[in-house]
């Protein structure tokens, strides 16, 4: 039985191994991330003062195809094993579009968009759990583990709070240094192969009932959901 805890930690690295894949392949002339929409957002902004308008409605482009992917996902998923698993077959779909657009040669920015809308969906593919949950962003996480290191060097709080959001921190560090070494030594599709797979198999051991199930899986807000057991 896959716990749930495994799952997230997957699709963390999942998330780590694609921004990379996007970052070192196709970030191009745009110089925009397929996940990380707290920079890009900024780049909106800076690209349009700077006067660089088309620019920076292509980087909003970017933006608004990882909203809409979350938005997809989200209307999909509502906790129960089957929308959950094909949130999770969509997610993977959309990263083997992204293989055959690879090899076919689909200009970059193109691929980006592609990508941006997995990552969107990856978000709220997955229901979380206890605390965890699947990011595309690590601020949130970084912020907390400061947060807990002071508390536990102030005595309001234990040291092992910070393992939480260390471990989510490390597995999208962790997938993000593997798709950097792919995508540099492989190239851009062979990069791609790994999340499609992983993302895959994930779906097809949720539609097996080999991933734990979420209790009372009301709306996805991690919050509200806990583990059997």
């Amino acid at each position: 039985m896959i716990t749930r805890k495994q799952a997230v930690f997957t699709l963390n690295f999942v998330a780590g191994w694609v921004d990379a894949v996007g970052f070192l392949a196709l970030v191009g002339s745009v110089r925009a991330f397929p996940s990380f929409m707290s920079g890009n957002s900024t780049k909106v902004v800076t690209d349009l003062v700077s006067g660089k308008t088309a620019l920076a409605g292509m980087v909003a482009a970017v933006v608004l195809v990882f909203i809409l992917g979350t938005i997809v996902s989200r209307l999909i998923n509502n906790g129960v094993r089957l929308r959950e698993t094909t949130a999770l077959a969509a997610v993977a779909g959309v990263l083997w579009l992204a293989g055959a657009g690879a090899v076919s040669h689909w200009g970059d920015y193109a691929l980006l968009l592609v990508l941006a809308f997995g990552m969107g969906m990856i978000n709220r593919a997955l229901q979380g759990s206890n605390g965890f949950t699947v990011h595309t962003f690590v601020s949130s996480a970084v912020v907390t583990i400061g947060s807990d290191i002071a508390d536990a060097i102030s005595g309001r709080g234990e040291w092992k709070q910070a393992l939480l959001p260390l471990s989510i921190w490390g597995a999208i560090l962790s997938g993000a240094f593997v798709g950097a070494i792919l995508t540099l030594e492989l190239g851009l599709f062979a990069a791609l192969l790994g999340p499609a797979f992983a993302v895959s198999l994930l779906a097809l051991a949720n539609a097996a009932g080999w991933l734990e199930p979420a209790a009372e899986a009301r709306d996805g807000h991690m919050d509200t959901i806990e583990t059997h057991g």
